[in-house]
């Protein structure tokens, strides 16, 4: 709704001495100013308040979103981790730990832990089986003293079972900025449940203070339209609006959402690690658009 606000002077007429007091009287609107003023009401009586509920785009079906993100030159090995507690659970035989930091397929040259979730969507444009408000619950689990999920999503109502596999004591620190945070002990064979409350820009840091080399990650969000690489750098969103404006944003480890320099089926530039599909790039109904994404190696050093 627009507001026309009218300036009026008000002007006090001086009477002069006796018993009648002073009247105020106001400036009364020219023909213009009230022609102006009737054409705005009518106006925004007419048409739907586009400045307070947007200008939506009508959607005009549902489209999946799959690919691979591949590497392109030579990356450093994964760095051994220092395991300094709990050996015998945690590096059992003196087996090495390595870092998940930046993994990659040696065959396919696959990223693994890219996350890749959509902006900005809601209303009509989510389709119900993305829809948020879900509260099963998500399974967090480490064992061998790593978190098995490196890199974990959730929705926000969601409830994390966070489980310890191992026959040692972990505590689970969840660093968030606007979903609730945890600091909790668990004990071996034991658990905790976990609901964030609100979802975040990008994944939180998990660790554990008691052995300080494990870490992951957790996203929570308001709907499903995420996901994450595996070992061969494939992913795969279902159910994305078609015919509307979908933008992905990207995040590594490594990089965060600076994710850049990467190549799109060899053509466009993914830039700030962000995708989008908008104007004639737009999804269309009933599209299972596949994509193959091209990361220098330097862009991981």
């Amino acid at each position: 709704m627009k507001w026309l606000w009218m300036p009026v002077a008000a002007s006090l007429a001086v009477l002069p001495a006796g018993c009648e007091q002073p009247q105020l009287r106001g400036a009364v609107p020219s023909r213009e100013q009230a022609q102006q003023l009737r054409e705005t009401l009518a106006q925004s009586t007419d048409t739907p308040d586009q400045t307070m509920s947007g200008s939506a785009e009508q959607r005009t079906g549902w489209a999946t979103l799959r690919g691979t993100i591949k590497v392109t030159g030579s990356v450093a090995p994964p760095v051994a981790l220092q395991i300094s507690k709990d050996v015998e659970v945690c590096g059992p035989g003196g087996s090495p730990v390595f870092s998940q930091q930046v993994l990659v397929d040696a065959t396919s040259g696959g990223l693994a832990n890219v996350a890749l979730y959509a902006q900005g969507l809601s209303g009509d444009n989510v389709h119900p089986d993305a829809a948020g408000g879900k509260t099963d619950e998500v399974i967090f689990d480490q064992k061998k003293c790593i978190f098995l999920s490196h890199v974990a999503l959730m929705q926000a109502t969601q409830k994390l079972k966070i489980l310890n596999s191992d026959p040692v004591a972990h505590n689970t620190k969840i660093d968030t900025k606007r979903a609730k945070s945890i600091n909790e002990s668990i004990p071996p064979g034991g658990s905790a449940f976990y609901v964030p409350g609100k979802s975040e820009k990008e994944p939180a840091p998990v660790s554990c203070s008691i052995h300080p080399w494990m870490k992951a990650y957790l996203l929570p969000l308001d709907n499903s339209y995420a996901s994450v690489t595996d070992t061969q750098g494939t992913f795969e969103i279902a159910n994305l609006p078609a015919g509307v404006d979908v933008v992905l944003q990207a995040w590594h480890e490594k990089t965060g959402k600076k994710l850049g320099d990467i190549s799109v089926d060899g053509q466009a530039s993914w830039k700030r690690g962000k995708l989008e599909f908008t104007g004639n790039n737009r999804l269309a109904d009933g599209e299972t658009r596949e994509l193959t994404l091209v990361v220098p190696a330097a862009a991981l050093q």
